[in-house]
């Protein structure tokens, strides 16, 4: 993404700030060490950011690409993912019912995420034939 170390690095630069500041103002070692190793982790994080891509640091928007981008607009599978992890983690704490509900929904529910796939591939070479005979 175009820019996105720079919100990380910012954030990084606040949080340097800070630290200086609890370094300044509170005499304790630990305070200090603790927001000291925060600074170093965004740091990191943003530098990373930065390595994966180096046009994470530049401003403005990205580039044009001009290949075909599928994105679903609505996906049951993914509803049906997140209502079974919260079915098994509630099953963990009052019902075995519901644990095995939430795998067994798990389960239906990946089967779907492999046919909306599926049917996304076909629409893409749909579309992507459609654009070669005109």
């Amino acid at each position: 993404m175009r820019g996105g170390a720079i919100p990380i690095l910012t954030w990084g630069t606040i949080l340097l700030v800070l630290a200086i500041g609890n370094w300044v103002w509170n005499d304790r070692l630990v305070g200090g060490l603790a927001a000291s190793s925060a600074v170093a982790i965004i740091y990191l994080l943003g530098l990373a950011v930065w390595l994966a891509r180096h046009e994470a640091i530049r401003r403005g928007p990205p580039e044009r690409r001009v290949e075909l981008e599928t994105l679903p607009q609505t996906s049951l599978a993914a509803v049906g993912i997140g209502v079974s992890a919260g079915c098994a983690l509630f099953g963990l704490a009052w019902a075995r019912f519901l644990l095995d509900f939430g795998i067994a929904l798990f389960i239906v529910s990946i089967g779907r995420m492999a046919l909306e796939l599926r049917a996304e591939r076909a629409s893409r070479r749909q579309v992507l034939g459609e654009e070669k005979s005109e």
